[in-house]
């Protein structure tokens, strides 16, 4: 094989691996970021939340992009890296768009780094983010 081949295939080859390992580094910091809701469970879900403390009340607040693929039994609940059981606080009431959820009072929301959208009916996970 003529030289002026091998060394431009061998240079695509290498541009083509060194980005790879871009997007995948880039999909991996994002799935991170405190705040933002990912599908889990080959479910597919997207969008941002807060949890806001307004006085003596603390709220999860989805956000406009907020949207998950439809399920049964959609339960919000806590945990720390992964579901934890007995966590379940609220019934979602929408799939997608702006909404809140009061967390019950005496909730000691330091012991979770996880905010989880719970399928109840077939005890599998839906979507999940960290919390800031």
């Amino acid at each position: 094989m003529p030289k002026w081949i091998v060394i431009p295939a061998t240079v695509l080859a290498v541009i083509a691996i060194g980005m790879a390992v871009c997007f995948m580094a880039l999909n991996a910091s994002h799935a991170a970021e405190p705040g933002v809701i990912q599908g889990a469970g080959g479910h597919k879900a997207s969008g941002h939340f807060e949890v806001l403390k307004d006085g003596a009340v603390t709220k999860v607040v989805l956000k406009d992009d907020f949207a998950l693929q439809e399920a049964p039994a959609p339960r919000l609940a806590w945990g720390r890296d992964g579901y934890k059981r007995g966590t379940i606080f609220a019934t979602l009431a929408k799939f997608k768009g702006a909404q809140e959820y009061t967390v019950p009072a005496g909730t000691d929301l330091s012991q979770y780094n996880e905010f989880w959208i719970w399928c109840e009916k077939f005890d599998v996970p839906l979507a999940s983010a960290k919390l800031k």
